[in-house]
């Protein structure tokens, strides 16, 4: 009797660690180009020759993908 409950703990504890490790694969790749992003905006907040108000307007919006 025992060895039945190891092997549905041993499939409860895979089972948990299969959905860990496909969350944490999905939440990598779907936040993979969020640096370039970053980067690109800070690129142009920091460009010499545009006003205050060209250089206000990339701050808070949301670019969805494309």
């Amino acid at each position: 009797m025992n060895q039945k409950y190891f092997s549905v703990n041993v499939w409860i504890l895979f089972g948990v660690c299969l959905v860990l490790i496909l969350f944490t694969f999905i939440l990598v790749t779907h936040n993979e180009a969020m640096p370039n992003k970053i980067q690109q905006d800070r690129n142009d907040l920091r460009s010499v020759g545009k006003t205050v108000t060209e250089r206000i307007k990339p701050i808070g919006q949301i670019h969805l993908g494309s």
